[in-house]
């Protein structure tokens, strides 16, 4: 059954239902943890280039390729 009556608004939400403020309890500042490595992991970017990590992606299948193909 629905709390508000027809033709109520929707009650406000609660301070607590921010999500850019970190509850008190430990889901909350884990949630908090969560995000800042995540904002941590967007600012930093890869350490290792993308195109460095294709390149040995396609040694390594060239090489077992080679190795069926030729043994």
């Amino acid at each position: 059954m629905d709390d508000n009556p027809a033709g109520q608004p929707a009650p406000k939400p609660k301070a607590s239902d921010n999500p850019d403020k970190p509850r008190s309890n430990r889901h909350g500042r884990r949630l908090q943890r969560i995000r800042e490595e995540i904002e941590r992991n967007r600012t930093e970017g890869p350490a290792i280039p993308t195109w460095v990590l294709a390149l040995i992606l396609l040694l390594i299948i060239a090489a077992v390729t080679a190795l069926v193909v030729f043994s």
